[in-house]
């Protein structure tokens, strides 16, 4: 996970950067459960919305919408902007996690193992504070509980999310790849704070369907390349 503030007159290649990180951030938060309820398979779509003072270029990069894709094994979230396309699948059996990400020509698949994205929180100092509060609110006909969340980093950085989920679905398997795996139940809504402006994010439409296998199927012309390299590329990460 990521932490990144984006600041006004950035110069573009930090603010392509901190959008980028921004976005990788959001996919993570997606899957956050360790319910007790039956499995959910199907299909769960996502508004997304930027609020506050959002820098021009960083706005035309937002994506405005996230597609989640998930059956009691496997889980794909989907997310298209301007600038990029990020798609990650979870495998609950193998635990590993790919995230696809098809932007400015390049096309890169970062594989990690469930022990090397615990590994990643560790060494970038990830500390996480969970605030259960006893307001509700109901989405989609779904009772939902509210949590504030703040994340920490050895970055300096510190972001905050306000979240609604419901405990009614149980897709515990894919706890080894969630930002924030305290939270007990699948967010249907959640604002999270990001320097001068924030990011709300609210499911509109949620369908049980049986999802095919090739949602989940990892292309062959994607270059696999580490977490590392991923930096690398972005110019050395937050510095």
């Amino acid at each position: 996970m990521y932490i990144w503030i984006i600041k006004k007159n950035q110069p573009m290649k930090k603010l392509l950067i901190g959008v980028t990180l921004l976005l990788i951030t959001m996919v993570s938060l997606m899957p956050l459960a360790k319910a007790q309820k039956v499995p959910f398979t199907g299909t769960i779509v996502y508004d997304v919305k930027t609020v506050g003072d959002v820098p021009e270029q960083a706005a035309a990069m937002m994506p405005t919408e996230e597609t989640v894709k998930m059956t009691p094994d496997k889980m794909v979230a989907i997310m298209h902007s301007s600038m990029m396309d990020i798609k990650t699948i979870q495998d609950a059996t193998s635990q590993v996690s790919n995230m696809l990400m098809d932007m400015m020509g390049q096309k890169l698949n970062i594989e990690n193992t469930a022990a090397q994205l615990a590994d990643q929180k560790k060494k970038a100092g990830i500390v996480t504070t969970f605030k259960a509060t006893t307001d509700t609110k109901t989405i989609l006909g779904y009772n939902c509980k509210r949590a504030i969340m703040t994340v920490k980093s050895n970055q300096g950085a510190e972001t905050s999310s306000d979240i609604y989920y419901s405990e009614d679905f149980d897709i515990s398997k894919f706890t080894y790849g969630s930002a924030f795996p305290e939270v007990n139940g699948l967010p249907l809504e959640f604002t999270m704070n990001q320097g001068p402006f924030s990011m709300k994010v609210t499911a509109k439409s949620i369908k049980k369907e049986n999802i095919p296998a090739s949602e989940f199927a990892i292309p062959t012309d994607f270059k696999k390349v580490s977490q590392d390299d991923l930096q690398t590329i972005f110019g050395g990460g937050g510095q």
